[in-house]
């Protein structure tokens, strides 16, 4: 038996050939702004948030940290679009590193809930019996604390900071994806294309890798999505509440919490953190709507 004939559908789709005179299907970018204007649309977001924050302080957003006295909560102007503080420091430049920061804690710990997540979910599922009993067991206990009550729990064993941040988005999101790996490798492993990689002499890794792994790809991305998205509310719960980033580092979560103590005298300081919070959360969670329904059949032309 050839190693084409064992190939999994992953494997074998992107390489089917247009004999049956059928045109190929489109791909690559072009083809998922086709597909989905409102998710490309949602990409475009978050790519501008994201270089917004890396390259805003370099371009005109100003320095975060410069003290202006004589403008102290000025609004919004040509010289502050997004006006000052109570120090008098540019909220636009301090929402630039904020959204830095922000990003950068979660792309971290989403980053590492996918790899550890995935890692777990597969070994549970492809050994079953006793392991994949003591997994899903240990997952059901982290399901079944509160996000809030977790951070709170891992800030009185770590000091609060980003360290502590990235630790409990970690361990919040990580069961979810030891679920979605684990749930579709139960049944892949039976697979005929799996069986038949077996009896011919395939390795495990190269049945995981080859076989099981690539069909595993579309959820492990759409469920990275709405990772990120519950890390910023995390990030934002916790730094609102003083438990993750600490002064004078901003992030978004510690600038709508500087800024309620001045809401009433001057809005836009929890104005424009709160919006862009917002905004790219909701960018998040539509773009791994559209994902999801592209990738699952099931939910094409809903």
């Amino acid at each position: 038996m050839t190693d084409s004939a064992l190939a999994s559908p992953a494997a074998t789709t992107a390489t089917s050939s247009t004999g049956d005179g059928l045109r190929p299907r489109p791909r690559g970018f072009s083809a998922f702004v086709r597909k989905s204007p409102l998710g490309a649309f949602c990409l475009f977001v978050i790519l501008f948030a994201i270089a917004f924050a890396l390259i805003g302080p370099f371009v005109g957003t100003g320095n975060p940290e410069k003290i202006n006295p004589l403008s102290v909560f000025a609004g919004p102007s040509r010289e502050f679009p997004m006006g000052t503080d109570y120090l008098g420091r540019s909220v636009m430049a301090r929402l630039a590193i904020g959204m830095r920061v922000s990003l950068l804690i979660a792309l971290l710990a989403a980053g590492l809930a996918a790899v550890i997540g995935a890692a777990i979910g597969l070994v549970s599922g492809y050994a079953g019996g006793i392991v994949d009993e003591i997994i899903g067991r240990l997952a059901d206990i982290l399901f079944a604390f509160p996000t809030m009550l977790l951070g709170l729990l891992i800030v009185m064993v770590l000091e609060p900071g980003i360290q502590s941040l990235v630790v409990t988005i970690l361990v919040v999101t990580l069961p979810i994806f030891v679920r979605v790996a684990r749930g579709p490798t139960l049944g892949l492993k039976s697979a005929e294309y799996v069986i038949a990689a077996r009896v011919s002499g395939a390795s495990t890794r190269r049945l995981i890798f080859r076989h099981i792994l690539p069909n595993l790809t579309g959820p492990l991305l759409v469920q990275t999505t709405f990772s990120l998205s519950v890390a910023l509310i995390a990030e934002g719960a916790l730094s609102f509440l003083g438990l993750g980033v600490q002064p004078p580092q901003p992030s978004l979560g510690s600038l709508l919490r500087d800024g309620k103590t001045y809401m009433e005298l001057a809005p836009w300081t929890m104005l424009f953190p709160a919006l862009t919070l917002a905004g790219i959360i909701l960018a998040i969670n539509l773009l791994g709507d559209e994902l999801q329904g592209i990738i699952d059949p099931r939910l094409r032309g809903r």
